[in-house]
């Protein structure tokens, strides 16, 4: 029988995480709304939060935790984390276990603040203010996008009305965005779009407090990585050979101002065409180029590249700046569903090895001691499960491996942290490191498990 262990808290760094410690990280705000719907008594509570991390009430009355403001309404002890809800329906609960399970970057407030004054200092002189995404993120201390430092990002932007063009979770991180005031982005790139064009791309709204959610076609490195193409007066050997040589599928034919897109060729419809006419001219192979916005959905374009193949992007100055295929596509999904995948075999193979070597009994004293979660089957256990079970000296005996415990924990608590990543779809999380590290991982565990 293996000893239980204390009862796995939400913890920040030593301590119990607070909404202090929510505020900060930016999962919540000053005024944000909070929800508490009692169906059975047909009540809800409604209530806010102020700027000194309390729960306020209509009525000013304040409390300083979620559950002395729940135990309030209630007269009765009760879980105020569970209970509470945001406006998008997420109970504080979820909030507080995406910032114990999120990255380990530490916002650097004092630098973040310095950058945005030298910046508002440097447009007040007509100063442009240019630098990539990558390099953008470096004044938060922070290497990818994870939904908490974008909203970090956005919200002190905001607060020095400032804004980046194109917007910086819509590119790749080695993209240039422009920094300025958010009214002046808004009427440049009004100007910017407003170019005697037939068609003109939709302008972003800088002060839209929506949620920017789901990859962009910018995202996508060959969107705003340049295109070729020819003008509509070159020769069509000349066409021809630059598609050899650079093992093209098709080429753009457009103006040399990158705004106007006369078509493309493609070596379909050069057959098509010469086929029909051996002396076919370069006109006489063009074929619709269909084009996009560099911040369209990137799942928008499936259809169209089912159909077609390829579509042609348009940067925020509206210019032709990329093409994005059928593989662009492919290669995208393919390096978002690898870890996915590795992180679904190796959660099967150790809930395999668990169910064959502990007992459930124990398993359930060492992961759920109070009885609160009610597990009663080793499918109900988790990434996090895993690790509280194999950290038990007792536990790890069983398994009858001859595996250091300390460092496979180590381990597989990143790993648990990576999962969390790719459960959320943060892609752009999980660099290749992240990914090797999970794969071998999982041929360590096969190889000291042969006949799991």
């Amino acid at each position: 029988m293996v000893e239980p262990q204390p009862e796995n808290q939400q913890n920040h760094g030593n301590r119990r995480i607070t909404l202090r410690d929510l505020m900060d990280a930016s999962l919540i705000n000053t005024g944000e709304q909070l929800r508490f719907s009692r169906p059975r008594s047909g009540e809800e509570h409604l209530a806010s939060v102020s700027a000194t991390a309390h729960i306020v009430f209509a009525d000013g009355t304040e409390y300083s935790t979620p559950s002395d403001a729940a135990k309030a309404v209630t007269d009765t002890q009760v879980n105020g984390w569970t209970c509470w809800r945001i406006s998008d329906g997420r109970v504080l609960a979820a909030l507080r276990s995406e910032l114990q399970d999120g990255s380990n970057e530490i916002v650097d407030a004092a630098e973040a603040t310095q950058f945005l004054i030298d910046t508002k200092k440097s447009l007040r002189t007509g100063e442009a203010v240019v630098l990539t995404v990558r390099e953008l993120l470096q004044h938060w201390n922070a290497r990818t996008r994870g939904s908490r430092i974008i909203r970090r990002i956005e919200r002190d932007l905001a607060s020095h009305d400032l804004t980046t063009f194109p917007h910086f979770r819509d590119v790749t991180l080695d993209t240039q965005v422009r920094l300025s005031s958010s009214s002046h982005t808004l009427t440049g790139a009004r100007k910017a779009f407003e170019v005697n064009e037939i068609h003109t791309v939709e302008t972003p709204t800088p002060k839209d407090d929506a949620p920017r959610i789901g990859r962009k076609v910018g995202n996508l490195t060959s969107a705003l990585g340049g295109v070729a193409y020819v003008l509509p007066d070159s020769t069509l050997e000349q066409a021809v050979t630059r598609m050899q040589a650079d093992d093209f599928s098709q080429l753009a034919v457009m103006q040399s101002n990158k705004r106007t897109l006369d078509g493309a060729i493609t070596w379909k419809s050069i057959a098509i065409a010469r086929h029909s006419n051996p002396d076919a001219k370069l006109r006489d192979c063009l074929v619709y180029a269909p084009w996009i916005s560099y911040d369209q959905d990137l799942v928008g374009v499936l259809s169209q590249l089912e159909s077609i193949g390829f579509v042609f992007v348009r940067n925020e100055r509206n210019e032709v700046s990329g093409i994005v295929t059928a593989a662009d596509l492919a290669q995208e999904y393919g390096d978002m569903a690898t870890p996915f995948f590795l992180i679904g075999e190796l959660d099967q193979l150790l809930r395999h090895i668990i169910t064959r070597h502990i007992d459930l009994a124990d398993v359930i004293t060492l992961c759920d001691s109070t009885g609160k979660r009610r597990i009663t089957s080793f499918n109900q256990l988790t990434m996090g499960d895993y690790e509280r079970t194999l950290q038990n000296p007792d536990a790890w005996a069983q398994l009858g491996v001859r595996l250091d415990r300390r460092i496979v924990c180590e381990r597989l608590a990143e790993i648990r942290n990576i999962r969390n990543d790719v459960m959320h779809f943060n892609s752009e999380d999980i660099p290749k490191s992240s990914v090797d590290m999970v794969s071998n991982f999982l041929r360590m565990i096969r190889t000291n498990f042969p006949g799991c």
